[in-house]
């Protein structure tokens, strides 16, 4: 596939592009500053620009089988909520994605977003609570997130994490769609490694699965 990797230098990101080479796929990795990325691959292609730059974005996207975002918001506990820089790249790369494709479009959230499936437990309410309470400008870019995406023509999939700071990568991953039980932590390299297993899985489309260590 070509993938295009938005966030890829950040920590899941850098595992989502180190990955994507790995299984063979062409990859733009997205960046806004210079040399933040420290990898070269002959199938790697870095292109840096502001997260809101249409025509940066259409170099980035326009070609590609697939869109993968890794970008997540600062974790500010100020009560006062002043811009939405996540939400506005994401309302960037939709509107791109909308009107020259892909369709395919995976972005990484936390269970702040709600899916229809969920029901009422701890994987589901206990990352929507405290988000809103200490991370206020956090929980208000999910839920411009999820706007966007809902209202979206995109076959988008949610990769939803908790607590991504697992020391371990366990025995794999699981997901739950909300509906049945799971665990409340992740490693960074089993988000990714969902994230990409979710560009080539159909019955993930609009779907939002929360990942979590075995």
């Amino acid at each position: 596939m070509k993938i295009t990797i938005f966030g890829a230098n950040g920590q899941i990101g850098q595992l989502l592009v180190n990955l994507a080479l790995e299984a063979g796929h062409e990859v733009t990795a997205y960046t806004r500053r210079p040399n933040a990325l420290n990898i070269e691959h002959e199938k790697l292609q870095i292109v840096v620009g502001a997260l809101t730059d249409r025509e940066k974005l259409k170099e980035a996207i326009i070609g590609r089988d697939a869109v993968l975002s890794a970008l997540g918001p600062a974790m500010s506990m100020k009560r006062k909520v002043s811009d939405l820089p996540i939400a506005e790249a994401h309302k960037a790369m939709i509107s791109v994605i909308e009107e020259f494709g892909p369709e395919r479009f995976i972005t990484l959230a936390t269970p702040s977003i709600s899916a229809k499936e969920d029901v009422k437990q701890l994987i589901t309410v206990m990352p929507s609570v405290m988000p809103r309470l200490f991370f206020p400008a956090g929980y208000a870019e999910m839920k411009a997130i999820e706007k966007l995406l809902k209202n979206s023509k995109l076959d988008w999939t949610v990769v939803r994490i908790i607590d991504p700071n697992a020391k371990t990568n366990g025995n794999g991953y699981s997901i739950s769609f909300g509906d049945t039980k799971g665990k409340m932590s992740v490693s960074r390299y089993h988000a990714a490694k969902c994230m990409l297993d979710a560009a080539t899985k159909d019955e993930w489309i609009h779907k939002m699965p929360i990942v979590f260590n075995n």
